[in-house]
């Protein structure tokens, strides 16, 4: 399957803590749709039980949850590098 990477994309919460009690997911209003590359940057740079708690969803009807994240970016599939977390004090004159 190929992926649109430039499609617009958003994420969905739910405040599952159980998988035998599912909550549905609802959009997170407070992100506004983003090109669907930069919204899966964003939610790599979380950990596992953070990501857990959230799916990317987009236009095209495409749902990534966490597994299907973390399949993606090891199938090699997502072809921009992920986004690092600036260390605290560094700027970008640092990296040049």
């Amino acid at each position: 399957m190929t992926i649109d990477w430039t499609q617009r994309a958003w994420l969905e919460w739910s405040a599952t803590h159980s998988e035998a009690e599912p909550k549905p997911f609802i959009k997170v209003e407070s992100v506004r749709p983003e090109p669907l590359a930069k919204i899966v940057r964003l939610m790599l740079r979380w950990n596992i039980d953070t990501r857990k708690s959230f799916r990317i969803v987009t236009d095209s009807g495409l749902i990534l949850n966490a597994s299907a994240l973390e399949q993606v970016v090891q199938d090699g599939r997502f072809p921009f590098p992920p986004a690092v977390a600036e260390a605290p004090g560094a700027s970008a004159a640092d990296h040049a």
